[in-house]
């Protein structure tokens, strides 16, 4: 099989012929490689490495191989001013015709929320209702034509999307204190800008899930319990990741959930959305949920479309060749091996040696193949039954 070939599978529950790992990678991750490497594009490190290509979205593509978007936000004027202190604290100060939202980052990270007060909220209300995603004709299209040739047989791109409503306030407008704060003081006036900014989204989703040429699309969730209680979750976002999978299915698409956080408590909530597969499930102790428990809640037939492989072994300082075997060896036990999974090595925004890729391929070329024959017969015979309507 080829790598595209293996993810397909993946991704619609079939049978592939040997183990399938990817990894994502930037100028952080590569940044400690050998000269050579640290010379390629993201897409010539993947294939010196001989994983399968899992390009999630347009993240460490170069310039000229980013897919553009189908649409295009419109709306409201406003004016916008920025500025970057000797520290390199960068200070957005948007001017609009109901006031003013300033937010602050240093290094891509909040320093100070835009969304602050109730009448902050008011703002970013009227701001999201003024807004309209308009379509934007033909260069997503080349885009994706032009990523594809150049991942070629190796793999596949997937587009993202920004996260629902509640992630986006916490994560990028409010913060966790003043969402929570806000919520609890002003429930009417926090619930009425959710609602806004989720038809919204929707109207983004329905022009890429009509317009892209890829099998699936990846929702940014990051989702957490650290973030999100699961009644909040269930109140609030599990209704909205229902109509972002109704609208991708409706157009012929998968949904794949990117949930990288704490999701022990989470997962029986969110198995009611009824994604199509999961991205970025992450055991402990970064994460809390092994690929078993997952499957325990979420089923045998699972798609794990990018399970992180523990990082306390893979990035851990001086990791030998020896530790990553013997993680790997603990890992796939005969049920993880049967599960739908393409293993993602954490490596984005981690400077990671080059040994490390290489001791995971090393581990697949020796094991990667052991059993498959078997488990794929035996997947072939549950599809048998299943059309002749009786158990295997």
């Amino acid at each position: 099989m080829t790598g595209r070939e293996r993810l397909h599978n993946i991704l619609n529950r079939r049978p592939v012929d040997r183990l399938s790992w990817t990894t994502l990678v930037d100028g952080t991750a590569m940044s400690i490689l050998p000269a050579p490497e640290r010379s390629m594009t993201t897409l010539e490190f993947y294939r010196r490495i001989g994983c399968d290509i899992l390009q999630f979205g347009n993240h460490g593509l170069p310039r000229d191989l980013r897919v553009p978007s189908p649409s295009r936000a419109a709306g409201v004027e406003t004016k916008v001013e920025v500025a970057t202190d000797a520290e390199g604290r960068r200070t957005e100060r948007t001017t609009t015709p109901w006031g003013v939202l300033t937010r602050t980052t240093h290094r891509g990270h909040p320093v100070k929320y835009p969304v602050e007060t109730l009448d902050d909220v008011r703002v970013l209300t009227e701001l999201w209702r003024g807004l309209r995603y308009e379509e934007v004709p033909g260069l997503m299209e080349e885009g994706f034509r032009r990523v594809e040739a150049a991942i070629g047989e190796h793999g596949m791109f997937v587009p993202t999307v920004g996260p629902s409503p509640v992630q986006e306030l916490i994560e990028l407008e409010m913060g966790q204190q003043n969402f929570y704060y806000l919520l609890q003081d002003h429930p009417r006036e926090v619930e009425e800008l959710l609602a806004v900014m989720h038809d919204r989204r929707r109207q983004e989703y329905e022009i890429l899930a009509r317009r892209t040429p890829a099998e699936a699309i990846i929702p940014v969730e990051n989702t957490s319990s650290t973030l999100i209680s699961p009644a909040l979750y269930e109140r609030y976002s599990l209704p909205q990741i229902r109509d972002y999978g109704a609208i991708c299915r409706r157009h012929g698409k998968k949904m794949v959930l990117h949930m990288c956080g704490l999701l022990k408590n989470l997962l029986p909530i969110i198995r009611r959305a009824q994604p199509d597969g999961y991205n970025a499930v992450t055991p402990p102790t970064v994460g809390d949920t092994t690929f078993e428990h997952a499957m325990d809640i979420l089923g045998e037939d699972v798609v794990l479309f990018g399970g992180i492989f523990n990082g306390n072994v893979f990035q851990k300082p001086g990791a030998t060749a020896a530790e990553i075997h013997a993680e790997l060896d603990r890992l796939y036990t005969p049920r993880v091996r049967r599960a739908h999974l393409c293993l993602w090595l954490g490596a984005d925004g981690l400077p990671t040696p080059l040994d490390r890729f290489l001791a995971v391929a090393d581990w697949m070329a020796r094991k990667g193949r052991d059993g498959m024959e078997r488990i794929g017969a035996r997947a072939d015979a549950r599809v048998a039954a299943k059309s002749r309507g009786r158990r295997p």
